[in-house]
């Protein structure tokens, strides 16, 4: 009785706290749950990149316990999408048929880590690069499809209208210099004066 009521009690407890969390928290591993109508998902997948076409749309998303329906799934890159990969990239978009987010996002780009076995390289870098430019947050998300572990991925923030609103008021304070001179425009972008 008493691991039943630590295990509900830790339940609602990580519930609660990735409630509270931004969904880019790199301290934290959060969860997808594709759900699709057909098994073959996988083949229907692949047959839409082939042809060209847009998304294949899921019965179901479920993010950290919040529902999404009439979600659009589709697979994402050039060179580490290939085929017959057991876990290609992915690119979910909230907001294929309904106007819906998850904490304000409503496109989610997931990295199959690609020539990056560490799943780091990427969320680091975007890390350090947001300390000197506009840059995409990052983190690690687990995929299940259909009930099934997919893998794990690098969630990397859309780089999209939202991204470049986040950033609207950073630029309206700055004063562009055109020319040659990247000096003069990262003095004026960030107010280094030592530069």
């Amino acid at each position: 009785m008493n691991r039943l009521l630590l295990l509900i009690t830790t339940f609602f407890f990580t519930i609660c706290n990735n409630q509270a969390q931004d969904f880019y928290d790199m301290d934290s591993i959060y969860s997808i749950h594709i759900t699709f109508g057909a098994s073959n998902w996988d083949a229907l997948l692949d047959s839409l990149v082939a042809i060209g076409d847009d998304r294949l749309m899921a019965h179901t998303v479920l993010i950290n316990g919040e529902v999404f329906d009439s979600v659009g799934v589709r697979f994402k890159g050039n060179s580490s999408y290939q085929a017959n990969n057991a876990k290609n990239p992915l690119n979910i978009k909230l907001s294929y048929l309904k106007n819906q987010d998850y904490k304000g996002y409503q496109t989610f780009k997931l990295s199959s880590g690609f020539k990056d076995p560490s799943f780091a390289r990427e969320m680091y870098a975007y890390e350090i690069a947001r300390n000197y430019m506009p840059a995409p947050k990052a983190n690690l998300v687990e995929v299940y499809i259909n009930g099934n572990l997919y893998g794990l991925f690098t969630n990397v923030e859309a780089v999209n209208k939202d991204f470049l609103e986040g950033f609207e008021r950073l630029l309206s304070q700055a004063s562009l210099h055109t020319g040659p001179s990247q000096r003069n425009f990262r003095r004026s972008l960030y107010g280094w004066p030592h530069m």
